[in-house]
Protein backbone atom coordinates (compact mmCIF):
# COMPACT_ATOMS: atom_id res chain seq x y z
CA UNK A 1 0.00 0.00 0.00
CA UNK A 2 2.53 2.85 1.35
CA UNK A 3 4.79 1.82 -2.43
CA UNK A 4 1.22 2.46 -4.28
CA UNK A 5 1.12 5.79 -2.51
CA UNK A 6 4.95 6.94 -2.82
CA UNK A 7 4.38 6.13 -6.50
CA UNK A 8 1.30 8.46 -6.62
CA UNK A 9 3.35 11.09 -5.18
CA UNK A 10 6.34 10.69 -7.39
CA UNK A 11 3.43 11.18 -10.53
CA UNK A 12 1.78 13.94 -8.79
CA UNK A 13 5.87 15.53 -8.65
CA UNK A 14 6.77 14.68 -11.94
CA UNK A 15 3.63 15.62 -13.99
CA UNK A 16 3.61 12.09 -14.87
CA UNK A 17 -0.14 11.21 -15.96
CA UNK A 18 -1.53 13.75 -14.27
CA UNK A 19 -1.28 17.65 -13.15
CA UNK A 20 2.21 18.51 -11.66
CA UNK A 21 0.98 19.16 -8.60
CA UNK A 22 3.34 19.59 -5.41
CA UNK A 23 0.78 19.81 -2.47
CA UNK A 24 -0.86 16.69 -4.08
CA UNK A 25 2.62 14.81 -3.92
CA UNK A 26 3.79 15.97 -0.80
CA UNK A 27 0.08 14.26 0.41
CA UNK A 28 0.59 11.33 -0.55
CA UNK A 29 4.43 11.07 0.53
CA UNK A 30 3.02 11.57 3.75
CA UNK A 31 1.05 8.86 3.64
CA UNK A 32 3.05 6.48 2.86
CA UNK A 33 6.13 7.97 4.86
CA UNK A 34 4.13 7.62 7.84
CA UNK A 35 3.49 3.96 7.02
CA UNK A 36 7.42 3.71 7.24
CA UNK A 37 7.81 3.97 3.32
CA UNK A 38 11.93 4.94 3.41
CA UNK A 39 11.81 6.37 -0.13
CA UNK A 40 8.44 8.42 0.54
CA UNK A 41 10.36 9.90 3.75
CA UNK A 42 13.69 10.93 1.55
CA UNK A 43 11.05 12.69 -0.84
CA UNK A 44 9.29 14.23 1.76
CA UNK A 45 12.56 15.69 3.30
CA UNK A 46 13.50 16.74 -0.70
CA UNK A 47 10.13 18.68 -0.95
CA UNK A 48 10.82 20.32 2.69
CA UNK A 49 14.22 21.02 1.81
CA UNK A 50 13.20 22.76 -0.97
CA UNK A 51 10.25 24.25 -0.01
CA UNK A 52 7.90 22.69 -2.60
CA UNK A 53 4.46 21.62 -2.17
CA UNK A 54 5.03 22.68 1.60
CA UNK A 55 6.82 25.72 3.17
CA UNK A 56 10.65 25.59 3.26
CA UNK A 57 11.68 23.53 6.29
CA UNK A 58 15.57 22.83 6.89
CA UNK A 59 14.59 20.58 10.43
CA UNK A 60 11.79 19.15 9.16
CA UNK A 61 13.81 17.77 6.08
CA UNK A 62 16.52 16.81 8.33
CA UNK A 63 13.99 14.60 10.09
CA UNK A 64 12.46 12.67 7.28
CA UNK A 65 15.86 12.26 5.75
CA UNK A 66 16.64 11.05 9.43
CA UNK A 67 13.84 8.25 9.42
CA UNK A 68 14.81 7.18 5.99
CA UNK A 69 18.51 6.86 6.77
CA UNK A 70 17.83 4.96 9.78
CA UNK A 71 16.45 2.41 7.18
CA UNK A 72 19.79 2.43 5.28
CA UNK A 73 18.58 4.55 2.57
CA UNK A 74 21.55 5.68 0.05
CA UNK A 75 19.53 8.64 -0.97
CA UNK A 76 18.56 9.87 1.99
CA UNK A 77 22.01 9.00 4.09
CA UNK A 78 23.79 11.18 0.87
CA UNK A 79 20.54 14.25 1.56
CA UNK A 80 21.35 14.04 5.36
CA UNK A 81 25.30 14.31 4.69
CA UNK A 82 24.83 17.21 2.13
CA UNK A 83 22.45 18.80 4.95
CA UNK A 84 25.72 18.42 7.98
CA UNK A 85 28.13 19.60 4.60
CA UNK A 86 26.04 22.92 4.48
CA UNK A 87 24.35 23.28 8.16
CA UNK A 88 21.08 23.19 6.48
CA UNK A 89 18.69 22.24 9.80
CA UNK A 90 21.53 20.75 12.02
CA UNK A 91 24.89 22.69 13.13
CA UNK A 92 27.00 22.41 10.31
CA UNK A 93 29.86 19.21 10.88
CA UNK A 94 31.92 17.86 8.53
CA UNK A 95 32.93 15.08 10.12
CA UNK A 96 29.50 13.91 10.38
CA UNK A 97 29.03 14.63 6.62
CA UNK A 98 31.59 12.06 5.95
CA UNK A 99 30.07 9.82 8.00
CA UNK A 100 26.62 9.74 6.35
CA UNK A 101 28.45 10.11 2.47
CA UNK A 102 30.03 6.77 3.42
CA UNK A 103 27.28 5.00 4.49
CA UNK A 104 25.44 5.96 1.34
CA UNK A 105 28.98 5.69 -1.12
CA UNK A 106 30.02 2.11 0.34
CA UNK A 107 26.33 1.13 -1.02
CA UNK A 108 27.18 2.80 -4.45
CA UNK A 109 25.63 6.16 -4.29
CA UNK A 110 27.46 7.82 -7.03
CA UNK A 111 26.19 11.59 -5.59
CA UNK A 112 27.82 10.22 -2.48
CA UNK A 113 30.77 8.62 -3.81
CA UNK A 114 31.16 12.43 -4.96
CA UNK A 115 30.77 13.88 -2.32
CA UNK A 116 32.85 12.04 -0.45
CA UNK A 117 35.76 12.64 -2.80
CA UNK A 118 35.01 16.24 -2.85
CA UNK A 119 35.67 16.37 1.24
CA UNK A 120 39.21 14.40 0.50
CA UNK A 121 39.72 16.69 -1.98
CA UNK A 122 39.16 19.94 0.13
CA UNK A 123 40.37 18.46 3.37
CA UNK A 124 36.86 18.76 4.87
CA UNK A 125 35.45 16.20 7.80
CA UNK A 126 38.97 14.06 7.17
CA UNK A 127 42.72 14.95 6.35
CA UNK A 128 43.67 16.25 2.92
CA UNK A 129 43.84 13.29 0.97
CA UNK A 130 44.00 13.20 -2.95
CA UNK A 131 44.25 9.37 -3.39
CA UNK A 132 41.18 8.82 -1.63
CA UNK A 133 39.67 12.14 -3.68
CA UNK A 134 40.78 10.00 -7.03
CA UNK A 135 39.07 6.64 -5.28
CA UNK A 136 35.69 8.33 -4.79
CA UNK A 137 36.06 10.74 -8.22
CA UNK A 138 36.57 7.09 -9.88
CA UNK A 139 33.94 5.48 -8.45
CA UNK A 140 31.20 7.74 -9.32
CA UNK A 141 32.74 8.88 -12.57
CA UNK A 142 32.27 5.09 -13.99
CA UNK A 143 28.63 5.35 -12.51
CA UNK A 144 28.49 8.95 -15.13
CA UNK A 145 28.85 11.47 -12.83
CA UNK A 146 29.87 14.91 -14.87
CA UNK A 147 31.17 16.24 -11.90
CA UNK A 148 33.12 13.41 -10.99
CA UNK A 149 34.00 12.52 -14.31
CA UNK A 150 35.53 16.02 -14.65
CA UNK A 151 37.44 16.26 -11.24
CA UNK A 152 38.77 12.73 -11.98
CA UNK A 153 39.87 13.94 -15.02
CA UNK A 154 41.99 16.93 -13.88
CA UNK A 155 43.65 15.47 -11.09
CA UNK A 156 45.01 12.88 -13.72
CA UNK A 157 45.69 15.37 -15.86
CA UNK A 158 47.60 17.24 -13.33
CA UNK A 159 48.87 14.30 -11.25
CA UNK A 160 47.29 14.88 -7.93
CA UNK A 161 46.83 11.53 -5.79
CA UNK A 162 48.01 9.59 -9.35
CA UNK A 163 50.80 9.66 -11.90
CA UNK A 164 49.86 12.28 -14.59
CA UNK A 165 48.02 10.33 -16.99
CA UNK A 166 47.14 12.81 -19.91
CA UNK A 167 45.72 9.87 -21.96
CA UNK A 168 43.05 8.74 -19.38
CA UNK A 169 42.78 12.37 -17.99
CA UNK A 170 41.86 13.37 -21.91
CA UNK A 171 38.34 10.19 -21.71
CA UNK A 172 37.37 11.49 -18.81
CA UNK A 173 37.33 14.93 -19.36
CA UNK A 174 36.03 14.30 -23.06
CA UNK A 175 32.74 12.35 -20.80
CA UNK A 176 32.47 15.56 -18.69
CA UNK A 177 32.34 17.72 -21.96
CA UNK A 178 29.99 15.29 -23.34
CA UNK A 179 27.56 15.17 -20.60
CA UNK A 180 27.62 19.19 -20.65
CA UNK A 181 30.30 20.44 -18.04
CA UNK A 182 31.27 23.61 -19.10
CA UNK A 183 34.62 23.14 -16.75
CA UNK A 184 35.60 20.59 -18.57
CA UNK A 185 35.07 22.39 -22.13
CA UNK A 186 37.00 25.10 -20.74
CA UNK A 187 39.82 23.50 -19.39
CA UNK A 188 40.26 21.14 -22.54
CA UNK A 189 40.40 24.30 -24.39
CA UNK A 190 42.68 25.70 -22.31
CA UNK A 191 44.83 22.44 -23.22
CA UNK A 192 44.02 22.89 -26.47
CA UNK A 193 42.16 19.88 -26.54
Amino acid sequence: LSSGQYNLGLCYELGRGVPQDYAEAVRWYRLAADQGNADAQNNLGTCYEAGVGVPLDYKEAVRWYRLAADQESAEAQNNLGTCYASGKGVPQDYAEAVRRYRLAADQGHPFAQYNLGVCYDSGKGVPQDYVEAVHWYRLAAEQGDVDAQFNLGYFMYKGLGVKPDHKEALVWLRKASAQGSEEAKTFLSEIGE
